[in-house]
């Protein structure tokens, strides 16, 4: 998908994204604790009946179940070593799931839990590298478009926004999660987010999890003050 294509679609009015996977897939049997990814693979029907159903509801993107198959997330599992094979066959999932419809497929990218510099050890640079070895297989594998979401961090946001720039032209919606103050958990408000990652380039910015659609509102109302693509 080119990002012109793109912003044509949301011309067009309001796209529907997918639904709440994680919880989903946990009342269908998906244990607390698992890597997801792994049980995702090893029960690939339930996440094409999920998102099947999610498109029949009105789904305009399903999301691939790629959100934390990073290389940093995977060594939790022992598993950094099949990121490539998994990825490739988490997008094949949701290109099933979105077969003979007009849904779209993202690529999926979020947190890697580890604290970037001075806050932690991990480089930008280095976080950077990781965002880019997956989303270099994720574009390669079919996606037609990229979402960073649940984000926390600004800083986060800006290293998977530039790794997916040097290996694709795909569209990216990046999204973030707020807390009750209205920052981010490392203190970033709704406006400066904005202007930061449509400076970057972004092609839709969001706000998802979080405190509830209410309390949203108003930070969507900020964000619509400065926006100048699509919330």
């Amino acid at each position: 998908m080119t990002r012109e294509a793109f912003r044509e679609l949301v011309k067009k009015g309001p796209v529907l994204l997918d639904g709440a996977t994680g919880t989903n897939l946990q009342k269908a049997g998906m244990p607390v604790g698992v890597c997801p990814e792994q049980w995702i693979l090893e029960n690939s029907e339930v996440l094409i009946d999920l998102q099947k159903r999610y498109v029949e509801a009105g789904t305009d993107i399903l999301f691939a179940p790629t959100f934390t198959a990073s290389r940093i997330k995977l060594k939790e599992y022992g598993l950094e070593d099949h990121l490539e094979e998994m990825n490739r066959k988490l997008v094949a999932l949701s290109k099933e799931a979105a077969k003979g419809t007009n849904a779209l497929v993202a690529g999926d990218l979020t947190m890697t839990g580890e604290q970037l510099y001075p806050l932690g050890d991990l480089m930008f640079e280095d976080l950077v590298d990781v965002y880019k070895e997956q989303a270099k297989i994720i574009a390669e594998a079919g996606a037609d478009l990229f979402v960073v979401e649940t984000m926390m961090s600004l800083q986060e946001c800006r290293a998977a926004v530039i790794a997916i720039k040097e290996v694709s032209d795909l569209p990216i919606m990046v999204t973030l999660s707020y807390n009750e103050d209205g920052r981010t958990l490392f203190g970033t408000p709704p406006e400066t987010a904005v202007v930061v990652l449509q400076s970057l380039g972004v092609d839709a910015i969001g706000i998802n999890c979080s405190t509830g659609p209410m309390e949203m509102v108003e930070l969507v109302e900020k964000r619509a003050q400065y926006s100048t693509v699509p919330i």
